[in-house]
C-alpha cells in the first residue's frame, strides 16, 4: 500500500494555523530572512515562499506536467461502489476527468512510479465537491475507504475564469493573463507550476473580515492547482504588467 501520509501533507495540514499566525504578525515557523520581511511578503500578496512553501509543497514531481489529448477519445464513465472500506485503487484510460464520491474520502493521484501527485478531500459530506485533472493511462487513482461510491466522468476543456479544485492548463482551461484572485468563502490554495522555475502558493481566504486577495500573472503553459476550496475566481485586470 502506498504511504499517503507523506511529509507534505502533514504540512498542509498544519497551514490553518501557520495562516492565523501570519496574519496576526506572530512567527510559528523559523522562516527564512528576516521575520518582518516574511510577513510584509505575505501581508501584500498572500503568498507564502521560502522554506515555508517549500516544506508545504514537498517534492514537485515531473508527472505534475502531463497533459493529455483532451478530446477524450478514450475516456470512459465509471460509476460503481466501493468494495472495501480499504478503499479501491485504479487505472483509467488518459483523458480529463471530474473524480468525486459518496459520501466523502480522500482521493490520491499517483504516477507510474508511484509518486503522488495529488491528494484532495472530495465529497458531499466533506471537502470539495469535484477534483479535475488531466489523467494519464499509467497513473493510478486511490479512493479511500470513506466512499461508499465513486464517480469517474469525463469533462469537455472550456476557458473558465472560475478553478474548481484540481489542476488546470494555462493557455486551454484559463487564458494568460494578469489576475485577481479571490474566493467567496473558507480556506484554500492556489499552486502554480512552471518547469524550470520553483512553484508559487497563495493562502486564500474568503468571508468575514478575512477576506484576501492576491494578484497574479498566469502564464501559458502553467499549472495552476486549486486545493482545498471548491472555486477560485481569476479576475481579469486590465492593465498588463511589462
Amino acid at each position: 500500500m502506498k504511504n499517503i501520509m507523506e511529509k507534505r501533507f502533514n504540512a498542509k495540514g498544519m497551514l490553518i494555523g501557520i495562516s492565523i499566525c501570519m496574519l496576526f504578525l506572530s512567527g510559528c515557523h523559523n522562516l527564512q530572512g528576516k521575520k518582518s520581511e516574511m510577513i510584509s511578503v505575505y501581508a501584500e500578496n498572500y503568498e507564502i515562499t521560502g522554506s515555508t512553501r517549500d516544506e508545504i509543497i514537498g517534492k514537485v514531481h515531473q508527472a505534475i506536467f502531463t497533459t493529455v489529448d483532451r478530446s477524450n477519445e478514450e475516456a470512459k464513465r465509471m460509476y460503481g461502489a466501493v468494495p472495501t472500506k480499504k478503499g479501491v485503487t485504479l487505472n483509467i484510460e488518459a483523458g480529463r476527468y471530474e473524480l468525486t464520491g459518496y459520501p466523502s474520502g480522500n482521493i490520491f493521484i499517483y504516477d507510474k512510479d508511484d509518486n503522488l501527485l495529488v491528494r484532495e478531500i472530495v465529497g458531499e459530506k466533506a471537502g470539495v465537491p469535484t477534483l479535475t485533472a488531466d489523467i494519464d493511462s499509467t497513473f493510478s487513482i486511490f479512493f479511500d475507504g470513506g466512499y461508499n461510491t465513486i464517480n469517474i466522468e469525463p469533462v469537455a476543456t472550456m476557458l473558465s475564469t472560475e478553478l474548481t479544485a484540481g489542476i488546470w492548463d494555462v493557455g486551454l482551461d484559463i487564458e494568460p493573463g494578469n489576475y485577481t484572485m479571490s474566493i467567496p468563502n473558507g480556506h484554500g490554495f492556489v499552486q502554480i507550476f512552471e518547469e524550470g522555475t520553483d512553484p508559487r502558493l497563495f493562502e486564500l481566504l474568503g468571508g468575514g473580515l478575512t477576506n484576501s486577495k492576491s494578484l497574479v500573472q498566469l502564464k501559458e503553459g502553467q499549472k495552476v492547482c486549486v486545493s482545498k476550496v471548491p472555486v477560485v475566481y481569476f479576475e481579469p485586470q486590465n492593465k498588463t504588467k511589462q
